[in-house]
Parts: C-alpha cells; structure tokens; sequence
C-alpha cells in the first residue's frame, strides 16, 4: 500500500510557465529565478509540464529536463508534481518511470486525446500509469481541451485505486465538481483547475488549486487562500473579483503569451512561446504594458491595501 504523505496537499500551486531562451531551449538560469520566486512567495507545490508549460510542444527529453532541473531548485521544500499526459500510453509511462527515478512528488495526466477513445480504454491508460512506477498519480480533467468529459462516478471509480490520489478538475461546471467531491470522498484531493473560479472551487470543498495565473500573481491568489482558511469570505471574495478584472483582459490574448509578457515585465525574461502559439507583436506588448498599470493585480499588487493593512497604517 503506497504511503500517504500526499493527504495534507492543498493551497495555491502554479502550472509553471516554461522559461526558453532566444533560440527556444529550455533556460535554466531563469528557471531557478523563477521557481526561487514563486516559492518565496508562499506557495504550496509546483505543476510542469502541462497546458500553461507547454508540455505537449516539447520532447520527451525536454520534459524530462525541465523537471530535473526544478527538482533540483526545489530541493524537497515543497511538492513538485509533473505532467505525464500524452496522446499515447507508452509515452506516458516513460516520463512516469523518469519521474519517479529522479524524485517528483506525484505525476498528473490528462485523458488521452485526438482518437476517441471509450471510458475503459481511458481508465486503462491511467492504471497503466499508476502501474507504471510507485508514484501518486493526480488525474488532469480538461474536457474543453481533451473533448473527453467523464463524470463523478468515473472518478469516484478510479479513487478507489491504491495510488491515484486525486483530479485537477479544470472545468467551470460546478455542478459536477461538487458530485465529483461528494462521490470521492475526503482523502481524495480535488483541486480547482480555473483561476476566475478559485474561491468557488474552495468554497465547495476543493483542497487547493492548481492554476496558470498563479504565475503572475502568486502572492494574491496565496493571500486569497489565506483568507479563505481563516473564514474571511468577504476580503477574499474581493480579492477574486479583483483578481479576475485582470484575468477578463488576459483572455483577449493567449493566455501563455500574455503571461510571458507579464513576467518578462516583473524581471522574469522567459522567452516567447512555441509556435503556434501567439506571438505577441511590439503593438500587442505595448498594450499589455498599459494594462498593468490599470490592473495592479497582473503585477501581484493589490489595487487597495487589506483592511488589515489599512488599520496598521493608521496606527
């Protein structure tokens, strides 16, 4: 039976964005700036390799790579979860297989996609993970990307599964996050996937969240965390709405290009995404530039100060 120190995961994990230099490799010296970073600024864990990581646009070697690297930044002081998901399954259990070897604390996949597989062939994908090594497994739920919408009761049946331990759940329906709750019960950890819906999916019982824009605005989305745990639903409330003003103008870009924009702006020179992906042009990052100043959020900056803030400076 595989030991559970995973149970207490929970807070605000970013899904890495994947630093590249000018010719489109991996950076590791803006890596570890980058992970040094996000750690200092509270949060819980690490996520690479997914949609935000680009992880379907690199080898597998440079899969592999990015992870050793952060591992070797991270040096155990929190959860360094990797992202195995791949159109085919021997692809999969590979880069499970690698990232047991060198230390991660968990993998995560999301169903594979393109072929329309049925549900069993989907459910054997993920035991042939899970099999594969004596690594947790987090299963990724994107049904608006991978066309594949399972339900509670499909999860509910792989959580009884010794080793998968939980479902990074990016979907808005909450309806169905909630069953997804309810049926799994509570060692089995449920993290919201959609920053705009961070607090809902907290509210509702998720453990944590795992999300893009924790890049760019780690320190908010922990203090949103924070507050949610002391029972303070108000200031967090209005810190989601803050938060998401900025997030309302982030998706009138690509998402991945306007948040390497965003952190080339607050010091991090993470390089341009891979093509296909939007390639901002000197119009476009010139706008983006206006709109931190507008937006505070996109820069990890409260537009107010907390209230708390606000009575210790009259004092």
């Amino acid at each position: 039976m595989m030991e559970k120190p995973y149970e207490q995961w929970g807070g605000i994990i970013p899904a890495l964005i994947t630093p590249y230099t000018s010719t489109g490799s991996i950076n590791e010296p803006v890596t570890r700036q980058l992970v040094e970073h996000l750690i200092a600024k509270g949060v819980a864990g690490l996520y690479l390799c997914g949609s935000t990581g680009e992880g379907f646009l690199q080898t597998i070697g440079e899969r592999k790579q990015l992870l050793e690297i952060v591992l070797n930044v991270v040096d155990r002081r929190i959860p360094v979860i990797t992202h195995v998901g791949a159109m085919d399954t021997a692809t999969s259990v590979e880069l499970t297989e690698h990232a047991a070897r060198v230390g991660a604390s968990a993998v995560s996949s999301v169903a594979p996609f393109y072929y329309k597989h049925r549900q069993e062939e989907i459910k054997q994908h993920y035991l042939d993970i899970v099999n594969a090594a004596d690594i947790p497994l987090i299963i990724y739920h994107f049904p608006a990307n991978t066309g594949i919408h399972s339900n509670a009761a499909f999860f509910r049946e792989l959580s009884q599964v010794d080793g998968i331990i939980g479902v990074k759940f990016t979907s808005t329906d909450m309806f169905e996050l909630q069953q997804t709750i309810d049926s799994c019960g509570e060692q089995f950890l449920v993290f919201n996937g959609p920053d705009e819906i961070c607090l809902s999916g907290l509210v509702i019982g998720c453990c944590g969240a795992i999300g893009s824009t924790y890049n760019i605005m780690p320190g908010l989305f922990v203090e949103l965390y924070r507050q949610f745990k002391q029972g303070n639903i108000r200031r967090a409330r209005q810190m989601q709405f803050e938060v998401n003003r900025g997030i309302v103008e982030l998706l009138k870009y690509d998402f991945i290009a306007f948040e390497r924009e965003i952190l080339r702006l607050q010091g991090f020179d993470v390089g341009k995404p891979r093509k296909p992906i939007q390639q901002l042009s000197a119009r476009q990052r010139a706008e983006i530039r206006k709109l931190t100043l507008r937006y505070p959020c996109l820069m990890d900056a409260c537009a107010t100060a907390s209230p708390d803030a606000a009575v210790a400076a009259r004092q």
